[in-house]
């Protein structure tokens, strides 16, 4: 397989399908879908083993930190930055290597464009994906006993999912400018 992914099957006849970003493609939706399900056992613990889960957190840092820096609500708050912010990398790896697998399908080869890179493509379906789930995630608390689902967790479930997306496009500017390369842009 060459750098530009393409391999001759047996009769000659080239295809334009990475074997190595589907297989990358499947690993991060397998890690995406199954950090969703967590999200969603944690989201089903009713109210009272809610509130033990974040006092467990809670004296565990602070027997680590040696000092009782975090409360129950900031416990409860990091979490849900945490949790919404590791099913966004996850989910934009996972959203990466699917447009990679072939030329064909990738955003370049789309009519339509709106956006006019692979990487803000990237950054705005993985930004879709994520807080559907977070609006999701708090419409299934509403049917948990002792839980409610909030506005206000959403908002802390789109801060991790808005600074994680920050960070990425930080990274990707950096490593462009490192390489000496600019970003490919759609006609």
């Amino acid at each position: 397989m060459g750098k530009n992914s393409k391999e001759v099957n047996k009769s000659g006849a080239k295809k334009d399908i990475s074997v190595r970003f589907l297989v990358l493609s499947v690993f991060f939706w397998l890690l995406t879908v199954t950090w969703i399900l967590l999200i969603f056992i944690l989201s089903s613990e009713d109210g009272t083993a809610s509130n033990n889960t974040s006092a467990l957190v809670q004296s565990y840092t602070t027997n680590i930190i040696k000092f009782d820096v975090f409360s129950n609500t900031s416990i409860r708050t990091l979490g849900h930055v945490c949790e919404f912010g590791v099913l966004t990398l996850l989910s934009f790896f996972a959203i990466d290597f699917t447009n990679r697998i072939s030329k064909k399908g990738s955003y370049a080869e789309s009519p339509l464009k709106i956006i006019k890179s692979d990487n803000e493509m990237n950054i705005i379906f993985t930004l879709w994906f994520a807080l559907i789930n977070a609006l999701a995630d708090e419409y299934h608390q509403l049917f948990v006993t002792g839980r409610t689902g909030t506005i206000g967790d959403v908002v802390k479930d789109a801060l991790g999912i808005l600074l994680v997306l920050a960070i990425i496009r930080l990274v990707f500017s950096i490593y462009l400018s490192v390489k000496g390369r600019k970003e490919v842009r759609y006609n």
